[in-house]
């Protein structure tokens, strides 16, 4: 761990003012993935933060099975950041995630950052700038970019289909939507959201779509940053035309799923049964376009888009693909 002269930081400027330090507490899911935790917390020590800041690790071990407390144990001696570890035996990554955010709640923390195990910061600054952003524009939420690495060389192409940031805004800024992979909470979001996570989304995912759309509707402040981005490997077993249908169709579902439980009859229901088709239609305009020019990655995008389209009907009568039963990486 290193520490910014913040003094020089845009936005950071306020923390100067503060009386008490800001508490920042890092939250990982893990499961069946100890290389890319144990990536992930080494990763985690070279973040460059200002005196004013105080963090610490907290890591939900979902699996159980004794190698996730060998690696605290083998980095907290060297540590930057104390780590905490709790276990969740009940599988399933929305337990896991309430599971955090109750470890949270019991503590002083101001901030709660969620991070997946298997991604990494892209810059020594990311929480830094989280938190900056955060004084800076007094957001209730504040997210930025997830970039795509393919493992295989040869399978390039997927970095362009999950380019998760090419339609974003490249300015801080408001955004009506957020995901868990990289995230900053603040604790008023969650002592009002509480349980965050509804475990109907247990093994289908979509559960942080469903508390995006509860956080919007009672009137919390998103904010974007472009400059906070992490990255993750993109594992071989998802690089299918098949794995973008299933994927497609699971968000697709669980769009649909969120929306019914939080919407009102007929409204969501019609503007559902509108969304896929718009989905359906863009899928086709995409395969079109894909086969004529021979882009895999514009092909692999028209059946993520079609499945899309088919899993938000599919949500509609309780067809579900329960997508986090099956690890992908390690």
């Amino acid at each position: 761990m290193k520490y910014l002269d913040y003094s020089t930081v845009t936005g950071a400027a306020n923390l100067l003012l503060m009386k008490e330090p800001f508490r920042v507490l890092i939250a990982i899911i893990t499961f069946k993935r100890p290389r890319g935790l144990k990536h992930l917390l080494k990763t985690l020590q070279s973040q460059e933060v200002s005196d004013a800041i105080q963090v610490e690790i907290l890591v939900v071990d979902n699996d159980c099975t004794g190698e996730t407390p060998k690696i605290i144990a083998e980095l907290a001696s060297t540590a930057s950041f104390k780590l905490n570890l709790v276990e969740e035996p009940e599988n399933g990554i929305v337990s896991a995630r309430n599971k955090a955010v109750d470890f949270f709640l019991q503590t002083s923390f101001q901030a709660l950052v969620f991070i997946d195990d298997d991604e990494w910061p892209s810059n020594t600054t990311w929480l830094q700038t989280l938190v900056n952003t955060q004084i800076q524009t007094q957001a209730d939420i504040v997210t930025s970019l997830v970039h795509v690495i393919a493992k295989d060389s040869s399978k390039k192409w997927v970095e362009k289909v999950l380019d998760y940031g090419s339609h974003i805004k490249k300015n801080v800024g408001p955004t009506n939507r957020f995901y868990t992979n990289n995230l900053l909470l603040m604790r008023r979001v969650l002592e009002v959201i509480n349980p965050a996570f509804d475990i109907r989304f247990a093994f289908t995912g979509s559960s942080d779509l469903h508390f995006c759309i509860k956080c919007r509707q009672a009137g919390f402040k998103a904010v974007f940053t472009p400059d906070a981005p992490v990255q993750e490997y993109y594992p071989i077993s998802r690089s299918s035309l098949r794995w973008f249908f299933l994927r497609g169709y699971r968000a697709g579902e669980g769009a649909t799923r969120a929306t019914l439980y939080e919407g009102t009859f007929p409204f969501a229901y019609f503007y559902c049964l509108a969304m896929s088709g718009v989905r359906f239609v863009r899928g086709i305009f995409n395969i079109v376009i894909g086969l004529t020019t021979v882009d895999k990655a514009i092909i692999a995008r028209s059946f993520l888009q079609v499945g899309s389209a088919l899993g938000t009907l599919g949500g509609l009568f309780g067809m579900s693909y329960q997508e986090y039963k099956t690890i992908h990486g390690s």
